[in-house]
This record gives C-alpha cells, structure tokens and sequence, in this order.
C-alpha cells in the first residue's frame, strides 16, 4: 500500500507540473504576440541596422601606401599614413587607422601605434586624413636594414544619435623604407 500511494504521489506531481508548464508557455506566448507590434513601432525610430548598412555599403575608404617623408641630414627618419574616406550624406565620421610593421612568418606583424580621426560632414563628401610618425626600429637582424609598414583603416559614421558598425578593414600596400 505504501508503495502505491508513493506511485500515486508522484504521477499527481508530474501531471500539475505538467499544466502549470503548458500555462505559462501559452501565457508567454500571448504576451509576446501582443507585445511584437508595440516593440516593433518603437524600435523603429531607434534602429540603426537601415542607416548603417546603407552608409557603410555606399560610402567607401581608401588607405594609401606609407611613404618616407624627407628630412635633413641627421634627423630620424619619419614615414608618412594617409587615406580618404567618403560618405554619401550628413553624419559624423571617425577613421581607425592602425599602423603596422610586417613581419615573415613565423614571427608576427609588430603593431606601430593606432590613431583616430573625426570629422563632422554636414552635406556629405571626402575626407582626407593623414598621420606622420618616427620609424621605429623593429627588426633586429644583422643584415636587415629595412622596415616593411603598411597601415589597416576602417571608419564609422555616428548619425541619428547612434554610431554605426565599423566598416570592413582596409589594406594599404606594403612600403620598404630603409633606415
């Protein structure tokens, strides 16, 4: 009798976990059914996915190959980063450039430093950006006496009170600068 009491116990358990479980699925289910137009009507005017796609597939950067910039004798020697970037339309625009030493394998590329650059284009347009920096010496081998850089760009554009993504990095050519 006890054994069947305890079976009898536990199916009784099991079968009102059940029905609150398909209660309150159905009642989540209810609620967010109502809930999708509400959220959907608001969240239009706050959602970026339309404008940033559209400016980042529109708009374009572009990243020149590092140069040496000349300096009198005995100065260090300095190396030049530039580019462009263009948006189609009004909007605030931040360049990321990072500037890099390359390496073979299977040592890896030496990081040089990043910059930021903002400009705010209020019709649209180009904007060119430049950085100028010491060469540092980052290979130490005996016989080389050069320095591989090249820089990786990507920009953002902050418009409608919120930033877009940023755009997919670009890649200037490599520039052999002798020390």
């Amino acid at each position: 009798m006890f054994v069947t009491k305890v079976l009898k116990t536990h199916r009784v358990l099991g079968s009102k976990i059940a029905l609150v479980s398909a209660v309150s699925l159905s009642l989540a289910a209810g609620a967010a059914a109502a809930a999708t137009p509400a959220q959907a009507a608001s969240a239009e005017p706050t959602s970026i996915s339309a404008q940033a796609s559209s400016l980042i597939i529109t708009g374009h950067i572009t990243a020149y190959g590092p140069y040496e910039v000349i300096t009198p004798a005995g100065w260090p020697k300095f190396v030049a980063y530039a580019g462009k970037v263009y948006i189609p339309s009004h909007g605030l625009v931040q360049v990321k450039q990072e500037r890099w030493e390359r390496d073979n394998w299977p040592d890896r590329d030496d990081s040089l430093g990043t910059s930021y650059f903002s400009k705010f284009l209020p019709y649209g347009g180009t904007f060119t950006f430049k950085s100028t920096h010491v060469l540092k010496r980052t290979d130490f081998g005996i016989f080389d006496r050069t320095e591989e850089v090249y820089q990786k760009v990507s920009y953002r554009v902050y418009k409608n009170g919120h930033w877009s993504p940023w755009s997919t990095p670009v890649y200037s050519s490599t520039a052999i600068i002798h020390r």
